[in-house]
């Protein structure tokens, strides 16, 4: 009940979340804050994968034309 008031008072999600780590013991906040970090580098991550774009050139038209190249480059 009495949770539920100061909750009540703290509508902000911020004071909220400040409140519950402010009620965790001494080590719990670094290793919330450990957690945390790592969910954004994921959340970081993700988006990364999910921004490059699949190669549709194969391995072996990308050898035929460093090959295509190297050969104009040597006759020059």
């Amino acid at each position: 009940m009495i949770m539920e008031a100061i909750l009540e008072k703290r509508r902000n999600r911020t004071q909220r979340i400040n409140y519950y780590v402010s009620e965790l013991k001494r080590s719990q906040p670094d290793e919330l804050e450990n957690g945390l970090k790592t969910m954004y580098l994921r959340t970081i991550a993700q988006k990364l994968d999910s921004s490059v774009l699949d190669n549709d050139i194969t391995m072996q038209e990308i050898v035929n034309e460093l090959n295509t190249v190297r050969k104009e480059r040597y006759e020059k």
